[in-house]
C-alpha cells in the first residue's frame, strides 16, 4: 500500500526530540540539504545587499553563501532541550518543584507543567574571514517559537533528569538585518515516551 502525498508531507514535518538535538539540527542545518539550499536562496535577497557591500569586494558573495550554512550550524550547537529549560524556569510553580527536589536530594519529584508556549531567541554569528584575518562578522537573529501540551519534568538535586511529553509544536526562522532568510512553518516534535537523560540539565535558583 503507498503513501499518500499527506502521510509523506507529515513525516517531513515530523522530527524525533533526543537528549542531544540542537537548534541547528531542528532546523536541519546539514551540508547538502534542503535547508542548505533555503538559507543561500536567502542570503540572496535583494533587501541584503547594504549588507553584501561591507563584505570586501575580493570576497565574493556567492561564496559567502556557500561557507555560512556550515558556521551557523556550528553556531547554533545549543541544546533544545536546555532552551526550553531556560523558559521553564519562569514558572513558579516549576521552580517550587525544583527547589523541594534539592531539599530532598533521594527523591525523585515529578513535576507537571500546564499547556504552554516558549518564545526563544538566539543570536549567533558567522565571521568573514581572508587569508584568515576576520574581515566582518554576520550576526543573525534565530528566533523560535514552541508549544508543548502534557509536559511531566522529573526533577533530581534541582536537575532534569526525564522528560515526558503529550504534543509539542514549533516554528522558527533565521533572520539577518531584520530580513528573514530561512523559515520553517509549524512543525511537529515527538519524544519517543519517556525520556531519562543520560546528563541532567541544572535549574539554577535565583
Amino acid at each position: 500500500m503507498t503513501e499518500t502525498a499527506e502521510e509523506n508531507r507529515t513525516k517531513e514535518a515530523t522530527a524525533v526530540l533526543t537528549e542531544n538535538m540542537s537548534i541547528g539540527d531542528l532546523f536541519s542545518l546539514v551540508s547538502g540539504g534542503e535547508a542548505e539550499t533555503d538559507l543561500k536562496a536567502g542570503l540572496g535577497a535583494e533587501e541584503l545587499t547594504d549588507l553584501r557591500k561591507k563584505v570586501p569586494k575580493m570576497i565574493s558573495w556567492s561564496s559567502v553563501q556557500e561557507g555560512v550554512t556550515d558556521s551557523l550550524a556550528e553556531a547554533m550547537h545549543v541544546s533544545v532541550l536546555a532552551t526550553l529549560a531556560n523558559g521553564w524556569k519562569h514558572y513558579s510553580k516549576f521552580m517550587e518543584d525544583v527547589r523541594q527536589s534539592r531539599s530532598n536530594p533521594e527523591m525523585e519529584i515529578v513535576s507537571a507543567i500546564a499547556d504552554h508556549s516558549i518564545h526563544s531567541t538566539l543570536h549567533p554569528y558567522v565571521d568573514v574571514r581572508l587569508a584568515g584575518v576576520k574581515v566582518h562578522e554576520i550576526a543573525f537573529d534565530v528566533g523560535l517559537v514552541t508549544t508543548i501540551r502534557g509536559l511531566l519534568l522529573g526533577l533530581k538535586k534541582g536537575e532534569i533528569v526525564s522528560v515526558e511529553l503529550g504534543e509539542c509544536e514549533w516554528s522558527g526562522k533565521i533572520a539577518v538585518a531584520e530580513v528573514d532568510v530561512l523559515e520553517r512553518k509549524l512543525k511537529k516534535l515527538k519524544l519517543p515516551g519517556h525520556l531519562r537523560l543520560q546528563h541532567g540539565i541544572a535549574i539554577p535558583l535565583s
